[in-house]
């Protein structure tokens, strides 16, 4: 009984071994096409990259800060950060 109990033992013990193995060269290939894929995607967003094109940039009249153009608000042909310094500087204009 004994020696039967051993064989049980190693062929359990080797079909465990054999599971892993498995496991673990399942879980490698499934990294290897995520990393595949990834390398694609970056390839082709490569090629979209260098078609990037920039927005223009406008000075603050007041405060001398660039901002992009969209964010500006705009009076005149002067730009301005935000709505404080755009009255602030009407306000410096009428003084002066």
């Amino acid at each position: 009984m004994g020696k039967f109990l051993s064989w049980v033992v190693l062929i359990a013990l080797g079909y465990l071994a054999f599971r892993l193995v498995a496991i673990s060269q399942r879980k490698r290939d499934a990294a290897r096409r995520a990393a595949d894929a990834r390398r694609e995607q970056a390839g082709a967003g490569a090629s979209a990259a260098g078609k990037v094109t920039g927005e223009m940039m406008v000075q603050c009249a007041h405060c001398g800060v660039f901002l992009p153009a969209s964010d500006a608000f705009v009076d005149g042909d002067r730009s301005y950060c935000d709505r404080a310094h755009r009255d602030a500087d009407r306000a410096e204009q009428r003084r002066a």
